[in-house]
């Protein structure tokens, strides 16, 4: 451990910095970092960026894509944009997005957690939506509905 703070540029931002969870070490290359627990450090980091009452910029826009594991062109299909609006997005690090687009992100990285949320069930059917429209997938055409507890609901296969 070091007394130093870290300084996380790995991350892709350009502001966050470590107090502890990391290790320097020797290798072959010269001196490496690592770091304690790297996945639950970025849903961390995520979690600021997305509850902070700050204009999201390029730079936290690609951060966040990155942990949800999409393309830009999947983004933008979710997004209802264009693959080169998150790419100008993206590539200017400290230019804020848009309005709805910050606010289309943060409610996308929000609801994808949870594969029964309303906004992870969404962006799936804005996927599948834009797939037909594009001759990819034909849409689904039916529904199958049950109460579960006196409340209607789709009937999934668990």
């Amino acid at each position: 451990m070091s007394s130093k703070p870290y300084h996380y540029r790995e991350s892709g931002l350009d502001y966050v910095y470590l107090q502890n969870g990391f290790t320097y070490h020797e290798t072959p290359y010269g001196k490496g970092v690592s770091i304690f627990a790297a996945d639950q450090l970025h849903e961390a980091i995520a979690r600021e960026i997305v509850l902070s009452p700050r204009p999201l910029r390029g730079q936290e826009a690609r951060f966040l894509r990155s942990l949800l594991d999409i393309s830009q062109a999947d983004l933008a299909r979710t997004m209802g944009t264009t693959r080169i609006s998150i790419t100008r997005w993206e590539k200017n690090r400290d230019g804020e997005l848009p309005g709805t687009a910050d606010t289309a992100l943060r409610l996308i990285y929000t609801g994808n957690g949870d594969k029964t949320s309303l906004v992870k069930r969404t962006m799936d059917m804005l996927r599948e939506r834009d797939d037909a429209a594009h001759g990819r997938k034909a849409p689904k055409k039916k529904i199958t509905l049950k109460t579960r507890g006196g409340v209607w609901d789709t009937a999934r296969a668990a």
